[in-house]
């Protein structure tokens, strides 16, 4: 679980707070407004926990007094008193991955400033089954209630319609949906990373590069798309796309190293790699060394993503820059705001992948 701190909502930042029936009695969002301090503040005085300063602890307990507060029974029910909750849930993938951890970041970053605790879930499922097998309600039941949700990592149709079934407000990272989006254009966060390949397979085109190969398993869409954009600007530069598009291992790392193995194997020469994500890229890299080709002296390398491992490589990797951080910001807002309006389709937003130039692409020998 990964919580956000507490501080007192801004009137009018958090809308679906004024709108939710209210219990008549007392609760710490009022003591904390009435003693002029943060939520946090408030939950530590009334709990007898230290590094309070004792002004404050009276001011505290002083209000709380004057309101007649009364502490809930139990923790899930003082949480939903204090403090709304969004609920992020990461589908069909490992937590540990950089990019996960940055979107949960930055959703946590978010909501923290505007008063939301976040819930963190990962709810593993199969794209097949059905919507009555997958208990998303029994799931959100047992880990707390949620004003909304986000959707983050592998998520499939299923798991969208059950959500929409069950009633609950729902904002989804757009990048990773595996088929179609309910209400394209809406409700969601992502990035420009059609574009983001494109500048990345030009900067190459631009080096001098002609034989350029783009790796990526094409059977996920994430992937699929940044290929398309590759072979758009090759077609359009009169080159003809190289791609090994068939995932030869379920690791990123472990198919970048077996593509290039498959590649050079088969005698296809090559200048230049376009890998559909840094992982990828990395693997690619170790087998290029095991050959004892040069990056970029030999072969110039270009990744996609920006993970924090892109920029401890030795040269540093080129790469597309995501923002998963102000995406996971972007996703908290969205959230936010669907929490207070659940009916009202909220515009998807995109945010730039940006080019990164490093040192692992250099000119290729004809040009120089």
């Amino acid at each position: 679980m990964a919580a956000a701190g507490w501080k007192t909502p801004r009137c009018g930042t958090i809308s679906g707070v004024s709108s939710r029936k209210r219990e008549n009695r007392a609760t710490i969002v009022d003591v904390a407004a009435l003693a002029g301090v943060s939520l946090g503040t408030a939950s530590r005085a009334l709990n007898n926990r230290r590094g309070v300063d004792p002004q404050l602890r009276l001011k505290v307990t002083e209000a709380a007094r004057s309101l007649h507060y009364v502490r809930a029974a139990n923790a899930r029910k003082a949480l939903r008193e204090t403090c709304p909750i969004i609920s992020f849930i990461l589908g069909n993938r490992d937590f540990l991955h950089p990019m996960h951890a940055r979107l949960l970041l930055g959703t946590e970053q978010y909501c923290e400033e505007h008063g939301y605790f976040v819930v963190f879930k990962r709810f593993d499922y199969s794209p097949t089954a059905a919507i009555a097998d997958l208990k998303l309600p029994a799931l959100l039941h047992e880990h707390g209630i949620a004003d909304c949700l986000i959707l983050a990592g592998t998520n499939y149709p299923n798991l969208i319609e059950a959500v929409e079934r069950a009633g609950i407000p729902y904002v989804f990272f757009g990048t990773n949906l595996v088929g179609a989006a309910p209400n394209p254009g809406f409700d969601q966060a992502g990035s420009s990373e059609v574009q983001g390949a494109r500048e990345a397979t030009r900067y190459l085109v631009r080096l001098g590069h002609q034989r350029i190969c783009y790796i990526g398993d094409i059977s996920q869409p994430w992937f699929e798309r940044r290929y398309r954009a590759y072979a758009e600007v090759m077609t359009g530069a009169g080159l003809e796309p190289l791609a090994q598009t068939v995932r030869l291992s379920p690791d990123n790392f472990q198919n970048g190293f077996s593509s290039v193995e498959a590649v050079l194997g088969n005698g296809v020469p090559v200048t230049a790699i376009f890998a559909g994500s840094d992982h990828i890229a990395l693997g690619a890299w170790e087998q290029l060394r095991r050959r004892g080709l040069r990056v970029p002296e030999d072969v110039s390398l270009m990744g996609f993503d920006d993970i924090p491992d892109a920029r401890m490589t030795l040269p540093p990797l080129t790469t597309v820059h995501v923002p998963f951080l102000e995406i996971g910001r972007e996703l908290a807002r969205l959230a936010i705001e669907k929490a207070a309006s659940p009916r009202v389709p909220l515009p998807e937003a995109v945010l730039p992948a940006e080019l990164v130039l490093r040192g692992t692409t250099w000119p290729h020998l004809a040009s120089r």
